[in-house]
């Protein structure tokens, strides 16, 4: 079968055992490069990595040489629960030793075209390459927030685009591929049985799927993309490396 090039596979067994691998991996960078800067996403397994951070890691993670962008946010106050970066707020930086000047939100509260023009200035300033962008996959094969129907979006020149919930309507300000290729490390954080096909579909069958997943189109320029899976999520996959 034929794997996304330079794509490495990491199987744990199940979400808190991915969460312990995902941060040996985020350690391993620190030691390399002494400060980094990460690109967060949102959804239910970040979640999960954020508490066990702020439990188990909190020690550990040398916070302050830590500094946190956001790949996508609903256009939403920061208190709405639907805020990516709300729910980074309340389980993970009220809860650690971070420096607020190490924080870079997107301002979903902003009229949306102005805030994807501001944060992407921002972005050109502060990180133009991310040292590690996390990314979460979507049932539809989606990430980010760039979705099937704008799949364009993708290849938009900008490094920030106000897409739009295919369902919902929402809006929301989204990073493009343009940041996520020129990143030095992208890892998937892909969990639970819902997300195995396209699991399988991305990582297997990835030609055929290029042009209808935005997610199939993540290939870093610099060769590293890691999947992160929990057995669920892998358990479609022929060979599990």
């Amino acid at each position: 079968m034929a794997y996304s090039a330079n794509c490495k596979i990491v199987i744990s067994d199940d979400v808190a055992h991915l969460c312990d691998n995902f941060t040996a991996f985020v350690l391993k960078i620190l030691d390399e490069r002494g400060h980094i800067n990460i690109c967060l996403s949102g959804g239910s397994t970040p979640k999960i990595l954020f508490d066990t951070w702020a439990d188990k890691y909190k020690e550990a993670l040398p916070f302050h040489r830590m500094r946190f962008f956001w790949g996508d946010e609903r256009c939403v106050e920061p208190a709405d629960e639907m805020s990516n970066y709300g729910m980074t707020q309340k389980h993970l930086l009220s809860k650690v030793d971070i420096p607020k000047s190490n924080i870079f939100r997107i301002l979903g509260e902003n009229e949306p075209a102005e805030e994807a023009k501001r944060y992407a200035k921002l972005i050109a300033q502060e990180s133009p390459i991310f040292d590690l962008v996390i990314l979460g996959l979507g049932e539809d094969g989606h990430t980010a927030s760039i979705f099937p129907a704008e799949i364009a979006y993708w290849h938009s020149q900008e490094l920030c685009v106000v897409a739009r919930h295919p369902e919902t309507g929402m809006q929301r300000i989204s990073i493009t591929g343009k940041v996520i290729n020129a990143a030095s490390h992208v890892a998937f954080l892909t969990t639970g049985t819902s997300k195995a096909q396209k699991v399988k579909e991305i990582i297997e069958m990835r030609q055929k799927f290029i042009g209808e997943y935005p997610a199939a189109l993540v290939e870093p320029r610099s060769g590293s993309l890691i999947w992160f899976l929990d057995k669920e999520a892998a358990s479609k996959l022929e060979k599990q490396l």
